[in-house]
């Protein structure tokens, strides 16, 4: 009898999981990465709607404050693990991308070039971040270093933009798109600094108590590996760097932090 129980309890998973609940993703709007006013949610979310279609998944982005998403211990989060694993423990993390991370400021409130290469180069300035980003605020000012935060990218640069920032702590291709959006005509007086060793995932994280977390994982990585073999994932990052280089590291840095992240939990 108990055999053909657990031969029913799992043609129930199967055909639960083949119709497809829907699995809920909470990321913070970070243009083009993430963001509810593009296509299929941006980059990120292409790149997840393209795995969970070859897969059969289906999958649903909601949009929060990337705060609110670090304090909800419950949730299955989008973006970079660092920001969210001392706070909650995952059943899966699946790194779907890279990113990197600059300083950008504006030339024209500059009279000479800010020069960087250790925090003690940033002495003096005021730095602006997206708000839960900087875990030890403290450790800059003991350094002198004033940092300002704010919920939103758009803010970030406006305040760069309009002398009330001396720089600003983004990853590099949020920064482009956001320049390019906000200022189209003053590409050239923004100048982005490449911080040394911040190249970071972008990723999928199923909380350990999501239903079926380390299935629905395991589905999310076929899609991935499927989209990547078919040349479906090269399409989807090239329109999104458009001219700019796509770091040449990118499916290298990608396929270390996959086995990196292999076992998130403890």
């Amino acid at each position: 009898m108990m055999k053909y129980i657990l031969i029913f309890c799992l043609l129930w998973l199967i055909t639960s999981m083949a119709h497809g609940d829907v699995v809920i993703l909470q990321a913070n709007e970070s243009f083009p990465y993430w963001s509810k006013n593009l296509a299929y949610n941006g980059l990120g979310g292409e790149i997840i709607a393209a795995m969970s279609k070859v897969t059969g998944l289906e999958s649903r982005i909601e949009f929060r404050p990337l705060k609110r998403l670090i304090e909800d211990t419950t949730n299955n989060d989008l973006g970079n693990p660092a920001f969210y694993m001392e706070n909650q423990d995952f059943a899966a993390i699946i790194p779907i991308a890279i990113s990197e991370i600059s300083l950008y400021y504006y030339d024209p409130t500059h009279q000479k070039s800010i020069p960087f290469k250790t925090l003690r180069d940033l002495k003096g300035y005021r730095i602006g971040a997206l708000s839960g980003t900087i875990s030890n605020r403290a450790a800059f000012e003991q350094l002198g270093i004033y940092i300002e935060t704010s919920y939103t990218q758009e803010s970030l640069f406006k305040k760069l933009h309009h002398g009330r920032l001396d720089l600003v702590l983004e990853i590099d291709l949020v920064g482009q798109q956001m320049i390019a959006k906000l200022f189209p005509d003053e590409h050239a007086n923004f100048v982005s600094i490449p911080v040394p060793h911040s190249i970071s995932p972008i990723a999928i994280m199923l909380d350990k108590n999501y239903p079926n977390a380390q299935a629905i994982a395991q589905r999310y990585r076929q899609g991935l590996a499927q989209i990547i073999k078919n040349g479906h994932y090269q399409e989807i990052i090239n329109r999104y760097y458009n001219q700019q280089q796509i770091p040449s590291s990118w499916f290298k840095e990608l396929n270390r932090f996959t086995r990196l992240y292999q076992n998130p939990s403890p």
